[in-house]
């Protein structure tokens, strides 16, 4: 078995599912499950497609970094699914595209074969988003997608005209070997930065993102915050502590683009009355934290920041959408009090809430006081001023809507999750609660995430 079947299977299940509704939502289910059961058999290592040895043949590279990243996403794929299997049936041949391509933009050790993965992935997004029947938004995300992809293919012809390769490994050890000036490779690397932005909610990139969240569904809303959130940022992981090297002034201007993002981002969630729009805010700051941890060579804290804000907004994002489309508006106001007679959901929620913000006996807490030691060890007394601050503002914001939420108002909120959803919403933020009190795994991976670099620079 290979690691080239976590991208086959879906992809092949996907155009199966055409020929059946009937089968499609239940194919939908599977193939996640068969994904996750595959991920523990393959063998890791790099992976070489149709015979060409590396680097002229396409290559995957499959290893615990890789690993973290595709168990979080097929899991939370298989749990999207699961809750919206009955009313978003007809988009199951389209989810299982989407997880074909979130797969290949995780495993693939080639950067044109990244972009044709952030197309396939994109496509799908669209159609998603579509899900919310606004199409304006959904046109805008499609042509600021467009032009995201273009310029990290500009960057990518760049790159290829200046070494001739684009496999990871071969690109990264003609870099190292080069007699190219770091000026000459400014260009290229900005500009497959800014492309990778648009899907990653990086301001100022990101226009796009209240159109589509901010009109969100118990689908699309998760799907977005969570799946294609993870997805994005573990890729810029991959590409930021092994080939870009940001430095002198390029490094500058990415660092206060990410320290804006956290700020405004911050602010505009503070600003913001709306649950949807709160949470989409929180999710930009959030990006801009996780991106500005692998920009200082954090991978550790930067993936497992990026599980963990992962599994909050599903959480999040599932009940605020859900909410809306029973009460029909997602002011804080026209849901004070939702959580009175929806008790296991209302806590579940508000431990994702803290688990973001960073109170200790969550995973959230555990995260935060990690990766800012670590800043703190490297004298990034900025970033973290930066982060401290948005943190207070973070809980305010998450504090009030928590206390509208609990409360009741004058008029009593009904909102019905059903008994599937409040057990897969319970044990989701379970899993926020047992990492914030048992930290062992984290140790456990310390060494292992940070050698993620070395297995590529080593080929």
């Amino acid at each position: 078995m290979s690691a080239v079947l976590l991208i086959a299977i879906p992809l092949l299940v996907a155009f199966v599912s055409i020929l059946s509704k009937k089968l499609a939502p239940w194919l939908l289910l599977a193939t996640p499950i068969a994904n996750l059961v595959l991920l523990f058999l393959v063998p890791t290592g790099i992976v070489v497609i149709g015979g060409f040895q590396p680097p002229f043949g396409i290559s995957l590279l499959l290893d615990t970094y890789s690993f973290i990243a595709l168990f979080a996403v097929n899991a939370l794929v298989f749990v999207i699914g699961l809750l919206n299997v009955k009313e978003y049936h007809q988009f199951s041949s389209i989810l299982l595209v989407a997880l074909a391509g979130l797969n290949g933009l995780i495993l693939t050790n080639d950067l044109f074969n990244l972009f044709v993965f952030l197309e396939i992935a994109g496509i799908a997004a669209y159609l998603i988003a579509a899900s919310n029947k606004k199409p304006a938004s959904v046109f805008h995300y499609l042509v600021l997608g467009a032009v995201g992809s273009s310029f990290y293919l500009f960057g990518l012809i760049i790159l290829y005209a200046m070494f001739g390769t684009l496999n990871m490994v071969d690109m990264i050890e003609k870099i190292n070997a080069a007699t190219v000036s770091a000026s000459a490779l400014i260009l290229p690397f900005f500009l497959m930065f800014v492309g990778l932005g648009v899907e990653a909610k990086l301001l100022p990139f990101n226009s796009w993102v209240k159109g589509v969240l901010g009109s969100s569904n118990t689908m699309s809303g998760p799907m977005f915050a969570s799946v294609y959130a993870v997805t994005v940022s573990f890729v810029f992981g991959r590409l930021l502590n092994n080939l870009f090297a940001f430095q002198g002034n390029l490094l500058v201007v990415v660092v206060a683009i990410l320290l804006l993002g956290i700020a405004l981002g911050e602010a505009m969630a503070f600003s913001s009355k709306k649950a949807r729009e709160i949470l989409l805010y929180s999710s930009i700051a959030q990006a801009s934290v996780v991106i500005l941890l692998f920009v200082n060579g954090l991978v550790l804290w930067g993936a497992l920041l990026a599980v963990a804000n992962a599994v909050s907004k599903f959480v999040l994002f599932y009940v605020v959408t859900k909410a809306q489309k029973e009460v029909g508006c997602d002011d804080l106001d026209s849901l004070q009090g939702m959580f009175q007679g929806n008790y296991v959901v209302g806590v579940a929620f508000s431990v994702a809430a803290l688990s973001v913000i960073g109170i200790p006996l969550f995973a959230g807490f555990v995260l935060k006081l990690g990766y800012l030691t670590e800043l703190a060890a490297n004298a990034n007394w900025l970033a973290i001023a930066v982060i401290l601050v948005a943190s207070l503002v973070e809980g305010i914001y998450y504090v009030r809507m928590l206390v509208k939420l609990w409360y009741p108002g004058e008029k009593e909120v009904k909102v019905s999750f059903g008994n599937v959803a409040t057990v897969v919403i319970a044990l989701a933020a379970a899993l926020l609660l047992v990492f914030g009190v048992y930290r062992g795994p984290i140790d456990n991976l310390d060494n292992t995430i940070d050698s993620v670099s070395e297995v590529i620079d080593l080929g």
